[in-house]
């Protein structure tokens, strides 16, 4: 006889092991947002033109001013990195067009926000009739590659310190040595998504080690409380030598876009506070008594309208 046997399970215990071979809920681990960093996305052929003012002061003189008009034309190397060729077109200083040489208008100046780059500055012995607006260009992307070098967030208050100390030098010309060394002091101080730009702040600041051996010894007290860490020496004349040292920062404030990174525009305040001597030999020994001196030097790059 086939007998059938019915096993009754409570009510109560068929819940009771419902639930206890129920899965517990799927917590998501929480979302990893990723801040993008400073970066420049680059597009081959790309056509932009700046336009660089500067207004300078010496000892609290009349302003002088320079505008100058460049034209930048994106590139690729053969390696992939990208970089900008660009060609100083025009100067004016104050208000009057200066006729460029032919070594300055066929000059090129290569520049590039791309890590991979590496910044330079040319040899300006030739090409002295554009080397403010060269010099002056290189510091606002020097300040971007760094900040992309760095992987700087691009997050309003992100900050880095980056110290570098190595000389940068401006000798050409008339001026048979310049040279100053600084410290970087990098922070986003604005992100606006709304209108597609953010805002970096580079601090130029003197480094502790100042800037290797002065030119004459006289060269070597620090005219403030931080080392000298700025040089120069100018040849007036056949024997007449203008020598000084000075304590100099940078404060620079750099737009970019938001789309590709390049730059819509900059400004940059330029102090240089010293002292200086006239000297009648090259080894800078037979120089009369230091008088102070104050350099302003104010900047606005614009991206021009296309």
């Amino acid at each position: 006889m086939n007998r059938k046997i019915f096993l009754l399970i409570p009510a109560f215990l068929l819940g009771a092991c419902a639930r206890a071979v129920k899965e517990p809920p799927v917590i998501p681990p929480p979302a990893v947002i990723v801040t993008p960093g400073v970066k420049r996305a680059y597009t081959e052929g790309e056509v932009l033109k700046y336009t660089l003012a500067l207004e300078h002061s010496m000892s609290g003189a009349d302003a002088a001013t320079a505008v100058s008009s460049a034209t930048a034309t994106v590139k690729k190397r053969a390696d992939g990195v990208f970089y900008e060729v660009w060609q100083w077109t025009a100067v004016r200083k104050n208000g009057r067009e200066i006729r460029l040489p032919p070594e300055s208008r066929d000059f090129r100046q290569l520049l590039s926000l791309d890590p991979g780059f590496k910044l330079a500055i040319p040899e300006l012995s030739k090409i002295y009739a554009i080397a403010e607006p060269i010099t002056d260009t290189l510091t606002f992307y020097s300040d971007l590659q760094l900040a992309a070098r760095t992987g700087l967030p691009l997050k309003a208050g992100e900050h880095v310190f980056v110290e570098h100390g190595l000389p940068s030098s401006w000798a050409g010309g008339a001026t048979v040595l310049g040279r100053d060394c600084v410290n970087f002091d990098l922070t986003v101080t604005e992100v606006n998504a709304a209108e597609n730009y953010a805002v970096l702040k580079a601090l130029r600041v003197p480094p502790a080690q100042g800037c290797g051996a002065a030119p004459a010894a006289w060269l070597e007290k620090p005219v403030s409380d931080t080392p000298n860490n700025w040089y120069q020496v100018r040849k007036e004349g056949k024997s007449t030598y203008i020598a000084g040292a000075a304590t100099e920062t940078f404060d620079d404030e750099i737009k970019l876009s938001l789309s590709d990174g390049h730059i819509i525009s900059a400004t940059q305040l330029n102090r240089v506070s010293g002292e200086t001597r006239t000297c009648t030999d090259e080894p800078l020994t037979k120089c009369n008594a230091p008088g102070k001196f104050s350099i302003v030097r104010k900047l606005l790059l614009l991206q021009d309208p296309q």
